[in-house]
């Protein structure tokens, strides 16, 4: 199973995706976020237009390693921002995957985001680059906010601690509201 785990900064991806592989036997957890920091010379932030080629490339990088891992019997937790305008090159990746592949979208509130994402403590590994500029952010979470028909993926946990949305990721990918996406947008 290969579960593409997606919002804003600030929303839990980390967090939910650590907790949802830990409960697995053979489990992986792939933070794109990871591929964004191998680019050493070149980098242009990616909300900004000038950075398509770049995030195309990134993100089909994580999504192959994931459905890699995925086909190997791996249940894979894939965090980052990967919302539907980056569905094309997902696809493109997925399209090789034997694996049930869900999508989920935690979007809390606005202020929430923007609070979890600047308290985070970034000298610890997983954080050491992370997000915590208000302009940014907001821009990314309003890219979230109205996702059209992906808005049934969409999981509001500003009022949840972890291991509860985990708990609702869980509950919505085995009642089958999580499958992939299957709309051209």
């Amino acid at each position: 199973m290969l579960l593409i785990l997606t919002g804003p900064p600030g929303a839990g991806k980390t967090t939910v995706g650590a907790i949802i592989a830990s409960e697995s036997p053979l489990s992986a957890c792939i933070h794109s976020d990871w591929f964004w920091g191998t680019i050493v010379n070149g980098h242009i932030p990616p909300w900004e237009r000038a950075a398509d080629s770049q995030n195309r490339a990134v993100i089909r990088g994580a999504a192959a390693a994931g459905v890699r891992m995925a086909n190997a019997g791996f249940t894979v937790v894939l965090d980052g921002i990967l919302g539907p305008w980056h569905f094309e090159p997902l696809r493109e990746e997925l399209a090789q995957c034997t694996a049930p592949v869900n999508y989920a979208v935690l979007r809390p509130d606005a202020d929430t985001c923007l609070a979890r994402a600047r308290g985070r403590v970034l000298e610890s590994a997983q954080h050491r680059d992370a997000l915590t500029e208000e302009g940014p952010i907001r821009h990314i979470w309003d890219q979230f906010h109205d996702l059209g028909p992906i808005e049934e993926f969409v999981i509001d946990n500003s009022a949840i601690d972890p291991p509860a949305t985990a708990m609702l990721v869980r509950k919505r990918m085995a009642a089958g509201d999580l499958d992939f996406p299957a709309l051209d947008l």
